[in-house]
């Protein structure tokens, strides 16, 4: 039996409307970024790749989340990802060099960092919700976990469509923000000079990427206006690399 107070059925409803909204809009994105990627880089292999470089990042994350927790798991998510990144760009994804395969290289990466940071989440709060409005979820439950999913649900019971709409729009920002990085990171990878020289390079790509790694795992309420913050950043220093190099290159 049910012994705690739980929001209206009204606002579960509403609740798993907005959660519904963001899980579809978060779907057509992953889907849409490997859709772009066929038919701009006329390739799915960079968007792969790209795929396969955040799953590298995620192994190490994981050994250091079980050994140190997630303060330390948090501040290493930057460095991990972006040396994964000159990791593959150096080996396997060879290929990808021009703008638009890397750009599908971007999109792979941020692609599965949505899948099992947004969808996976989001998915979850919708089977929880829908647990939460017929009972289900409650059976066979103590009172102490049943008090946990009383919280639970309060806090899922105040989302509304426009948190949905804003997840969707961070995930979307987000997809710009790894095609971005991967960009600088491709550029210190083709500059070689060896692992030093492409670590030092590697160090503004972190710089860029460490505050949303940091508030998106610390306090992901607080990402979007982060992101939005380090997706100009990273802009200006792309757009102004990109004049550096224009100006070096030799007059033919």
């Amino acid at each position: 039996m049910i012994t705690v107070d739980l929001p209206s059925i009204e606002a579960l409803a509403a609740a798993s409307s907005a959660f519904t909204f963001a899980l579809v809009g978060i779907g057509v994105l992953i889907i849409g970024s490997a859709v772009a990627a066929a038919i701009w880089a006329r390739s799915l292999n960079g968007w792969a790749l790209g795929g396969v470089s955040f799953v590298l990042s995620q192994t190490a994350q994981v050994v250091t989340l079980f050994l140190f927790g997630p303060l330390i798991a948090a501040f290493t998510s930057a460095p991990f990802q972006e040396a994964s990144r000159a990791i593959i760009l150096s080996t396997a994804a060879r290929g990808v060099r021009d703008e638009r395969p890397s750009t599908a290289f971007g999109f792979g990466h941020g692609a599965i960092d949505l899948l099992t940071s947004s969808l996976i989440p989001t998915l979850s709060a919708v089977i929880i919700l829908a647990g939460i409005r017929d009972g289900s979820i409650f059976v066979g439950l103590d009172a102490e976990v049943t008090d946990r999913v009383h919280t639970v649900a309060i806090f899922l019971a105040s989302q509304t469509l426009l948190t949905g709409a804003l997840l969707v729009a961070q995930s979307a920002l987000m997809l710009g923000f790894h095609a971005l990085l991967t960009m600088m990171v491709l550029r210190a990878v083709v500059r070689g000079g060896g692992a030093r020289t492409v670590g030092l390079g590697l160090l503004l790509p972190i710089a860029i990427h460490m505050p949303v790694a940091v508030v998106r795992t610390l306090f992901p309420m607080a990402t979007l206006p982060v992101l939005l913050g380090a997706l100009l950043v990273a802009l200006l220093a792309y757009r102004r690399g990109q004049r550096a190099m224009a100006e070096s290159a030799p007059i033919q």
